[in-house]
């Protein structure tokens, strides 16, 4: 992927942890205060909560004079007390410190402006949302990698095989996922679960356990770089998560024509436009998870034409080209002003 960056454009990789370690962050910053200073920057245009922190401070110490900040999910939507305030906090100081605000969905929007962390006049969503847009011919439909990726996990060309694609972790959803996938199955044996991505909290164990007598029919499958491939050997994307910003993976199903199944958050209910690209379901709940999988299972006509209305959506409303077009426009107004 780095071989078809533009010559212009200078890479510098600094250790920037997910988790909070105080003198890991403490030394980023300082990295980040001389790389500012030095370089004397026009726009700083930071994402995800830890570098967006950071890269406020640094951008307002050196005082870059257009500090840009895209907000993608917030970390303490599923966290409560102590723990929910403070990381909340955080978020209201990077608003403080940026200069200009990106949310990449309405709802989301809606959400930070309704718990009091910024307003609808400071904060701007590009064109239907997203960070970037999905690279719709990359992510496309392909009868090659359907049948090659199926061959390779020994499932049946007419399985219907639902998709789980990103990190391994309890607020993703997975425990529902396995519950409800697993009582599909008992109904149907013509059915097939791939989990594809890194276990990060060392969960892969247990949902086998609770898989009891279909294990045959689920495939994990480790962190990827080809998550397309999976996308278009499957039928179903599934994506029962807890907290979303927006839920980029599921446009990017969408892009190689499958129909999605997530929970009704803020964020994925921009990704899926429900009962024509997909439906959403209540977080946190298994059983209507399960009903809605059925319905996609015993409906051939309804999944296809499902999947075929998501590949539009994503092509129309969120093609990458469009999504960077709009950033450049953008960055160009700001340096401009």
């Amino acid at each position: 992927m780095l071989d078809n960056i533009s010559s212009k454009v200078n890479i510098i990789n600094l250790p920037i942890e997910r988790n909070i370690n105080l003198f890991s962050d403490l030394r980023v910053l300082l990295l980040l205060i001389s790389i500012f200073y030095k370089n004397g920057f026009s726009l700083v245009h930071s994402v995800s909560p830890k570098a967006g922190l950071l890269a406020s401070i640094a951008g307002w110490v050196t005082r870059v004079p257009n500090r840009l900040h895209t907000f993608t999910g917030q970390v303490w939507v599923t966290k409560k007390g102590v723990s929910r305030w403070f990381l909340k906090l955080l978020d209201k100081i990077i608003v403080t410190l940026n200069t200009n605000i990106l949310v990449d969905s309405f709802s989301q929007q809606d959400f930070l402006i309704k718990e009091g962390v910024l307003s609808k006049d400071l904060s701007i969503v590009l064109g239907s949302g997203s960070i970037s847009g999905v690279d719709v011919n990359r992510f496309q439909p392909s009868k090659i990698h359907r049948n090659l990726i199926r061959k390779q996990l020994n499932i049946k060309d007419d399985c219907v095989i639902f998709l789980f694609v990103g990190r391994l972790k309890k607020e993703k959803g997975m425990f529902e996922l396995i519950e409800a996938f697993k009582n599909v199955s008992e109904q149907h044996n013509d059915v097939a679960l791939l989990i594809v991505g890194p276990d990060e909290e060392e969960l892969k164990q247990e949902l086998i356990s609770r898989l009891e007598t279909c294990k045959e029919f689920v495939r994990f499958i480790d962190f990827t770089k080809v998550p397309e491939q999976y996308m278009a050997a499957s039928d179903v994307f599934v994506l029962p998560s807890y907290r979303e910003g927006f839920g980029s993976v599921i446009i990017e199903a969408a892009s190689c024509g499958l129909p999605s199944i997530g929970s009704n958050i803020y964020g994925l209910s921009d990704a899926i436009k429900v009962e024509e690209t997909g439906f959403l379901v209540p977080v946190r709940s298994s059983k209507p998870l399960e009903g809605v999988m059925l319905k996609l299972v015993n409906n051939d006509k309804l999944r296809n034409e499902m999947g075929l209305n998501a590949r539009k959506r994503a092509i129309y409303h969120f093609s990458q080209d469009n999504i960077t077009l709009e950033i450049l426009q953008l960055y160009k107004r700001l340096v401009k002003e």
